[in-house]
């Protein structure tokens, strides 16, 4: 009898379950009014089915950005229809208020000193320029049109700075001839050599007024500038961190060199390089200026041991490079 009536019981709570069930849900009425265009239905429909179908919009596909420039009303100009635009041929101009504050006006104008006197006796020599010194006036003309170009855009006090765009572009031009030893290209070094005589020691040479939309691209070409790496690198700082002792007799040109490698790493991965909108290659530009900034620190604090793991980094940062971009 309790079993039959146990059943039972069961029996009327599936029958009551099931005609529950079968019951349709109730929802919400739409009002009248309802814009089945707005963004309520839009988020409330199979998005990634409906709407990312079709082929990709350009915008989306390009890999980098337009480079945005100032308009000359004011506020960012893009051409026709207004907002933001892209420099000459899509590039963004070279002086763009970068921060370079890291390398000293000191370090600049001592080096822009020491290319001048590198390059005064190849300027005084043709048959010295033919046979090789060609190379070497192309390599200082190029990191001399990157330093004027550093002293145009940093906010610190530099010598040179009314100068400077007009002077950068003399240098890069200079540089961009001297990839062969001919009379021309001898002629133009002689003359360019003079000019930076002459501010060296506080004249003020007359330049052709520079382009101030002027981009990297034009500025400086890398070769040379991996040269003055090469050369402040490994027959300098490589030596200068290998012990305690030649750490502490050379503080002032590591202090002096590590700079110079860190405005290098950071000007190469400006836009108009190649590979400046490769995350891989920037990040071994940044590793490598970081690392020489922290050779930098490792002056400041007297710290050897820290000067050696950041030359350490810097030349993984070369190797880790070179073997993924030749």
């Amino acid at each position: 009898m309790r079993n039959a009536c146990l059943i039972a019981l069961l029996l009327t709570i599936a029958t009551v379950g099931s005609a529950a069930a079968q019951q349709p849900q109730r929802r919400a009425k739409l009002p009248d009014n309802f814009d089945n265009t707005g963004a309520s239905f839009i988020f409330s429909r199979n998005v990634f089915g409906e709407l990312l179908t079709g082929q990709r919009p350009a915008a989306l596909s390009q890999k980098g950005r337009p480079a945005m420039v100032a308009s000359s009303g004011g506020g960012m100009s893009g051409g026709p229809s207004g907002g933001m635009s892209a420099g000459p041929g899509g590039a963004a101009p070279a002086g763009s208020g970068k921060d370079w504050s890291f390398i000293t006006p000191e370090v600049i104008q001592d080096e822009v000193k020491q290319l001048n006197l590198e390059l005064a006796p190849i300027a005084m020599n043709i048959r010295e320029f033919k046979g090789g010194g060609y190379a070497v006036c192309r390599r200082n003309f190029t990191e001399l049109a990157m330093l004027f170009e550093i002293i145009n855009e940093t906010s610190q006090d530099v010598r040179w700075k009314e100068s400077s765009l007009g002077a950068r572009d003399a240098f890069w031009k200079t540089a961009d001839v001297c990839k062969v030893g001919t009379d021309q290209s001898f002629a133009a070094v002689k003359q360019r050599s003079i000019d930076l005589d002459d501010l060296v020691r506080g004249s003020s040479p007359t330049f052709t007024e520079g382009d101030p939309e002027a981009t990297w691209e034009s500025i400086a070409d890398r070769p040379p500038l991996m040269q003055r790496l090469d050369i402040g690198f490994e027959k300098k700082l490589k030596k200068w961190v290998a012990s305690e002792a030649e750490f502490r007799s050379n503080k002032l040109e590591i202090l002096h060199e590590a700079q110079i490698i860190a405005a290098i790493a950071q000007a190469m991965k400006q836009e108009g390089f190649d590979y400046y909108d490769d995350d891989d290659y920037v990040g071994f530009c940044d590793k490598m200026h970081n690392a020489a900034l922290d050779m930098v620190k490792a002056v400041t604090n007297d710290d050897p041991a820290l000067a050696r793991e950041a030359g350490g980094a810097i030349a993984g940062a070369c190797s880790d490079c070179h073997g993924s971009y030749r």
